[in-house]
């Protein structure tokens, strides 16, 4: 049942602080991406300049500076604190997650078809296009749309949007596995992530339409999201410093391959959000969004 009081502004607070920093980190993320990309396509060379290079680095700190001063905003009593604005900024932030994954589909997909002109003008500008228009449906969805109209089709879309991430991260799995198994065989090949992903992506993309019906199936759904995108975060981020680590410590691990270190995070997240949304039935997302 919705809680009839308004969410505090503590909760508010924390809410504007990740959609700040996540904004800052996203603006860096992409802005760096685009300049190794342009200095790829007019040098022919992966080596950028150390000052591009500093940028993307600086992604993590823009998404601390940006929680601070979202944070102060709030606390400060410069925004607007009330439950609908604190619902908008929840969604927008759990939209521009979803988008910013998803955005490596259209990605991906041009790669495949373009092969190496992909990295050649102009085509270098893909990779930024997508993620501009990944900011720009979570900022439609969550600033430009009617309530009315979200409220009738949150249901679909809330699942459409978990079908889609399942599939992205079962079409990097497969894509990771295969390409694993030919490098251990070692069979000589190229290949390409693409068709995984993008059948993938749309396969659970149908499939979480076809199957979310009710409104009890889109709270799961959003539940689902909510834990799973930070849960892959968090466990790559472990997962790969423990690597680090160890390789700086001389230690190997010996009958594991290198590729299980990117497949350890995404089914531990997939098996842990799966279990704690509908096993255990967790209620993250309604505190998220003050319900």
């Amino acid at each position: 049942m919705s809680s009839p009081d308004p969410p505090s502004t503590r909760q508010q607070a924390l809410v504007t602080a990740l959609q700040w920093g996540l904004v800052q980190a996203f603006v860096l993320d992409t802005v760096a991406r685009l300049l190794r990309n342009y200095y790829r396509a007019t040098m022919d060379s992966f080596v950028t300049p150390d000052w591009v290079f500093s940028i993307q680095v600086a992604a993590p700190l823009g998404l601390l500076v940006g929680g601070i001063g979202g944070y102060r905003w709030v606390t400060g009593g410069r925004a607007t604190i009330s439950a609908a604005a604190h619902r908008r900024r929840a969604l927008f932030v759990g939209s521009l997650l979803v988008c910013w994954a998803l955005a490596i589909v259209p990605t991906v997909a041009f790669q495949w078809m373009l092969g190496d002109r992909f990295f050649t003008v102009p085509f270098f500008v893909i990779p930024t296009i997508a993620a501009v228009l990944a900011v720009g449906g979570a900022s439609l969805i969550a600033y430009r749309v009617e309530t009315e109209w979200y409220r009738r089709y949150r249901t679909k879309l809330l699942g459409t949007a978990k079908g889609a991430v399942v599939g992205l991260v079962l079409g990097v799995v497969a894509f990771v596995v295969y390409g694993g198994y030919l490098a251990a065989t070692q069979t000589s090949y190229s290949l390409s992530g693409g068709p995984e992903i993008v059948g993938g992506v749309c396969l659970g993309a149908i499939a979480g339409y076809a199957f979310t019906d009710t409104d009890g199936s889109g709270d799961r759904s959003a539940e689902f999201l909510v834990i799973f995108l930070p849960s892959v975060l968090a466990l790559t981020l472990v997962v790969g410093l423990g690597s680090v680590a160890l390789a700086v410590l001389g230690v190997s691990v010996p009958g594991f391959p290198s590729f299980v270190t990117i497949l350890v995070p995404i089914v531990a997240a997939l098996a842990v959000s799966s279990y704690l949304t509908y096993s255990v039935e967790t209620t993250v997302y309604r505190r998220f969004v003050g319900r």
